[in-house]
């Protein structure tokens, strides 16, 4: 699926790889057989990226919105390239593969953001998931620390003045996420690791990343 992914970006240079995928290649705590991307000018330049991408042999494109979305299939494996929905830019880090190819992720905090935005503006428990993994890898006070400054990054979801950082402590305090079936059955959701399996575990994280977060923002 990496491989997959650093060929799009080789189509499209300034895509960043986002969402799941990217907490996956940091985390290895599931199996992603999808990659998603992000282009801060997408919007702009939109007919040169379909064009790029329509060009590559194995490409199908599935759908498009004009401007803001691209979905389609690269070697059989579903993927997208997305307007950036912020308008700060992303942090943005490089790595090897093993077959030499390059590939373009967010930092380790940049992910954290995107995810917990997807906790509010998605609310899967992938999201959760990826989430609590990803706090546990890099630890739940440097996680707490990041997600407190949501607010620079994101603008509030719901409307009601609370801000995205505000939002997030409140869902991981008490994840209830849209598809609960899942939580009831992750030995069999996405080859999750083990240490992983139980959503109580999941939830504990989660929760105790809320708690640093209130702590951190001198529990208001």
């Amino acid at each position: 699926m990496l491989q997959s992914a650093a060929t799009l970006q080789e189509l499209v240079p300034d895509a960043v790889l986002v969402r799941g995928s990217a907490a996956v290649s940091y985390v290895g705590h599931r199996h992603s057989t999808d990659h998603d991307h992000i282009l801060s000018d997408l919007s702009d330049q939109f007919d040169v990226v379909l064009e790029a991408l329509e060009s590559q042999k194995g490409w199908i494109t599935n759908r498009t919105v004009a401007h803001k979305l691209i979905l389609g299939e690269l070697g059989d494996i579903e993927t997208g390239v997305r307007q950036l929905r912020r308008k700060s830019p992303l942090e943005v880090a490089e790595f090897e593969l093993s077959n030499g190819q390059r590939l373009r992720v967010p930092t380790p905090d940049e992910t954290l953001r995107i995810k917990a935005y997807l906790v509010v503006a998605r609310n899967k428990t992938r999201d959760y998931l990826d989430v609590a993994a990803l706090s546990a890898w890099m630890g739940e006070e440097r996680a707490a620390r990041v997600l407190s400054l949501l607010d620079v990054f994101y603008e509030d979801q719901h409307g009601d003045g609370d801000g995205v950082a505000s939002q997030v402590a409140v869902q991981l305090a008490d994840p209830r996420p849209s598809d609960p079936s899942n939580t009831k059955n992750l030995r069999h959701y996405k080859r999750l690791h083990h240490h992983w399996q139980e959503w109580g575990h999941v939830r504990e994280v989660c929760a105790e990343v809320a708690d640093l977060m209130v702590a951190s923002r001198g529990g208001s």
